[in-house]
């Protein structure tokens, strides 16, 4: 426990440290035949991405496309400091923070092609944009779950993490809220929702959870059988490797499912302002959204695309316990600084560390 009883000051220049190295990191270069430039910022891993990357190349062959991936909170201060210059299409899974910018003018207004066929959730005026429909999810590792059964509730959950046997003991994993602004709006409308997941990060804490500030590095480690399960992990990269990982395997829970949509906006200081509105119309459009949810695993905002049922096997937000988070301004209410204060505090105390 000893990393998790750092004071708040160190947590806070590692971050620092750790977010300069990923602003120092080149971007990912697609060449194109012309001098023409799209530049993007977005929390997506580039690998899981590259396929849509790839076709909007395809129909715009002069076109160079500049891919920065970044974590969620470098990518809304990167915008806030490039005021006057910034990229040309900004992409995150941390709907909070895009909402937060959005809000305060730093979006271009754009209505897309495919305005009528998006669900009204998934848009606020015509700035904002919900590109996919993304579950938070549990996976787990088949053969550390032999011959028993698999939680499918945050109660199965804990009561597995309180087992006798220390089979959750440094086996367990979920995002670092310090670190992810994506982890820090889930644990949020984790506590939201339901009145035991204080109780439930203490059992983390008390089985020495491991902390990550992305999907993959979870996902990774539970495939690998490094731990054997991961909490509120994002559900399009689950299900994407649980395809080749057989040892892998998601879980929906069925008290409830938190859903999530990655937001996406043209800024306002956009150097190719139109680059990325063809870009953002582009995934929107019914061509994108198939090979978002067909090729890269994200589930589809499109009414006329079918989600992928290795998610979704009921294909559909008809079980009762999903609901998507709607693309409005009700999201900034996770931003107000007492309240994230609130919800470290107490993230920080459940799981034995410092206050």
């Amino acid at each position: 426990m000893g990393k998790l009883r750092r004071s708040f000051a160190y947590l806070t220049a590692l971050a620092c440290l750790f977010c300069a190295h990923f602003a120092a990191a080149e971007p990912i270069v697609l060449p194109g035949s012309e001098d023409e430039r799209l530049n993007i910022y977005s929390t997506a891993d580039y690998l899981a991405v590259e396929p849509v990357l790839r076709a909007y190349q395809a129909l715009n062959p002069g076109l160079t496309i500049h891919y920065h991936e970044l974590l969620s909170q470098e990518l809304y201060q990167r915008v806030l400091d490039e005021e006057q210059q910034t990229a040309d299409f900004v992409w995150s899974s941390a709907m909070d923070l895009q909402m937060k910018l959005v809000h305060d003018g730093y979006a271009r207004r754009f209505t897309p092609t495919a305005i009528a066929s998006l669900p009204e959730w998934s848009y606020w005026r015509d700035e904002a944009y919900a590109v996919s429909v993304e579950p938070a999810v549990m996976v787990y590792n088949r053969q550390a779950f032999k011959n028993m059964d698999v939680p499918a509730t945050r109660e199965d959950l804990l009561a597995w993490l309180r087992r006798d046997d220390d089979r959750a003991f440094q086996m367990v994993g979920t995002y670092d809220i310090e670190r992810s602004g994506l982890g820090l709006l889930l644990a949020a409308r984790d506590a939201d929702q339901s009145r035991d997941f204080w109780t439930l990060v203490q059992a983390l804490g008390a089985n020495q959870v491991e902390l990550f500030s992305s999907s993959s590095g979870l996902i990774e480690r539970v495939a690998r059988g490094d731990l054997s399960l991961a909490y509120n992990v994002l559900g399009s990269y689950a299900a994407s490797r649980a395809e080749t990982a057989l040892d892998l395997g998601v879980v929906l829970p069925r008290d409830y499912t938190l859903v999530v949509s990655r937001v996406a906006f043209v800024p306002y200081a956009a150097v190719n302002a139109d680059a990325g509105e063809d870009f953002l119309d582009f995934l929107l459009s019914r061509r994108g959204q198939r090979i978002l949810n067909d090729d890269v695993g994200f589930p589809a905002v499109h009414a006329d695309v079918d989600w992928n049922s290795t998610l979704f096997p009921e294909n559909g937000l008809t079980r009762r316990y999903l609901a998507p988070m709607e693309v409005d301004t009700r999201l900034l209410v996770y931003l107000d600084q007492a309240r994230r204060e609130n919800v470290i505090r107490q993230w920080r105390q459940a799981l034995g560390g410092p206050l």
